[in-house]
């Protein structure tokens, strides 16, 4: 991106030239991927903030020639896919915070539908009806 391309504040417009997918971009200095090789671009074309790895996209960019968009309706629709982007990175991960107690485990309860196998105490239970996947029943 280059000095000369049109800037407004942390914004600024310029081109994606990429053959049937060309289209004006908005690339907002606020807006980080969290990775130094990517980067977020406001695609008019899709109307979505995309990640572009920046090794392909930045020798594909320039500046926004008169006549290629208005920088009023860049505007206008990038705010509205800003207010609604949603950073990948930024999802909540569901790890307790440091110093915060662990959950008590649920106790274990007696569930109903295993009753009929019986237990180790139960003297009525035949232990050689039990066999092994792997062993054979010897007769």
């Amino acid at each position: 991106m280059s000095g000369s391309a049109k800037q407004k504040g942390p914004l600024w417009y310029g081109y994606l030239e990429a053959g049937d997918k060309s289209t004006p971009v908005v690339r907002d200095e606020r807006l980080e991927t969290g990775n130094a090789k990517t980067l977020f671009l406001f695609n008019l074309a899709r109307q979505q903030i995309l990640e572009y790895t920046r090794e392909i996209v930045e020798p594909k960019l320039r500046e926004l020639k008169s006549g290629e968009a208005s920088i009023d309706e860049l505007n206008v629709v990038y705010g509205e896919a800003r207010r609604s982007f949603k950073h990948p990175g930024a999802r909540p991960l569901n790890i307790p915070e440091r110093g915060a107690p662990a959950k008590a485990a649920k106790p274990l309860s007696e569930d109903d539908s295993f009753k009929d196998f019986g237990s180790a105490g139960d003297s009525d239970v035949d232990e050689g009806v039990w066999i092994d996947s792997t062993e054979t029943e010897e007769s």
